[in-house]
């Protein structure tokens, strides 16, 4: 029954998309819907996407294969050579020693694949916001959205549910394979909405909660924390602007009290999925200790993410001196433990070693920089509260690890290294891009 409602979703989807880059997009912004708009229709028929169809490869990997390529040929190449992505390339480059080091050639061309797909998305937005003005190209992204939000709507109207693995509960994720990549998908929803301007189109505001009460049917914790730094700086913003000057400070102190008392609602109601994390917050020293000395109790906390971080350190100090650079190698995991890390940062440590975990916080940190060239300061703190989110978001999963969260990432980062301008002088200087491309 539901694979029927896949399948003719699927197809208004493919309307809609054929409609906007027809007619509204320049090639950028139709690449990035298409590329969206295919990763996320192959990923809701999974059952037939997911096995190997040529040499090994899935359709969902060959389509992130041509995604890469397509992408990366497209891009003028001025927007390689980026200032803002300087960091990224030391990182990426810090990926590739790892690789040659430890001659994990398969491990390292899977994840520089992945990382061309982040490349090729958030280069081509760039392009995007750069000829049409911000509002225009992620009005016109969200169209890639309406499969996977139209399918977890009907999986609550018809009870399409799915019990998560770790305890059971709900999670409605419209058919589709895992909670934990889906409720990316919707994350990504949610994010485009909150950075499009307050008059950007019509029931803004009810879109972006809509896509919050999303992620949460969508069940996957780690997702719900992460959308909470965004979701209160949009609701501060949202009514801020509305607050007259001599109000403020009382309008502040009612902010504070109203995110707290929300956040502590939202613990209670969902005791039994956050329960651990309370845990884990209060006796993380106890934590701090060889996997063999887990009990059985504590091996189940967090979903037993605690004590796989604690194998992956463990054997990260037992390493050479040199792999504990540069790390094991890029996905060295497989095959090594029975799951991956459910941390990037503990990952990254493991496989790429302190130059790599360094670097990449690095790259980061100048990413939470670019959040504030805009003149915008409302429109900067969402930003720097949507890329906390995504930080957050990878305490306890990996977000990098998987095509879904590398592409809301690269939605994030091709917004943030794109400053607001005014429209209009945007369309003025089309003639002239990408001229000054590498100054930004």
């Amino acid at each position: 029954m539901f694979a029927l409602v896949k399948v003719v979703f699927a197809l208004i989807s493919a309307f809609l998309v054929y409609k906007t880059i027809s007619k509204q997009c320049n090639k950028y912004l139709a690449f990035v819907v298409v590329a969206l708009w295919l990763r996320f229709t192959l990923s809701a028929f999974h059952n037939v996407t997911y096995e190997p169809v040529f040499a090994g490869f899935s359709m969902n990997a060959l389509a992130s294969i041509g995604i890469a390529f397509a992408g990366l040929l497209l891009l003028p190449r001025k927007i390689i050579a980026l200032r803002s992505l300087f960091w990224l390339y030391v990182f990426l480059a810090s990926i590739v020693i790892s690789g040659l080091l430890n001659m994990r050639v398969m491990g390292l061309i899977n994840v520089l694949v992945k990382w061309g797909v982040f490349l090729a998305i958030a280069g081509a937005l760039f392009m995007a916001i750069r000829r049409t003005g911000k509002d225009i190209a992620l009005r016109n992204v969200l169209v890639a959205f309406f499969l996977p939000v139209s399918l977890q709507i009907m999986s609550v109207l018809l009870g399409e549910v799915k019990a998560t693995e770790a305890d059971g509960s709900a999670s409605y994720i419209g058919g589709y394979n895992h909670e934990a990549a889906f409720s990316m998908i919707i994350a990504s929803f949610t994010l485009v909405v909150g950075l499009t301007s307050p008059k950007a189109f019509r029931y803004r505001a009810l879109f972006f909660v809509v896509g919050c009460v999303l992620v949460i049917l969508a069940n996957y914790r780690t997702s719900i924390l992460a959308i909470l730094p965004m979701a209160a700086m949009f609701a501060f913003t949202l009514f801020e602007t509305k607050v007259a000057v001599k109000h403020k400070p009382v309008f502040y102190v009612l902010s504070l009290f109203s995110i707290a008392l929300g956040f502590l609602t939202l613990s209670y109601t969902m005791q039994d999925r956050f329960g651990d994390i309370f845990i884990f917050l209060s006796s993380w020293h106890d934590l701090l200790k060889a996997p063999e000395y887990y009990s059985e109790a504590e091996k189940d906390i967090f979903s037993a993410r605690v004590y796989i971080w604690s194998l992956y350190i463990h054997a990260y100090f037992l390493a050479d001196p040199i792999n504990q650079i540069f790390g094991m190698g890029p996905e060295s995991w497989n095959g090594v433990f029975k799951k991956y890390a459910h941390n990037t940062y503990v990952s990254y440590l493991y496989e790429y070693g302190i130059v790599g975990v360094v670097t990449f916080l690095i790259a980061v940190g100048s990413f939470l920089l670019q959040t504030f060239k805009t003149n915008d300061r409302r429109y900067a703190w969402l930003l720097f509260s949507s890329l906390i989110g995504f930080l957050i978001m990878n305490l306890a999963t990996m977000p990098l690890w998987n095509i879904e969260g590398l592409l809301l990432y690269a939605l994030l980062i091709g917004v943030i290294i794109s400053p607001v301008r005014n429209v209009t002088k945007v369309q003025a200087k089309n003639s002239r891009e990408p001229s000054n491309l590498a100054r930004n």
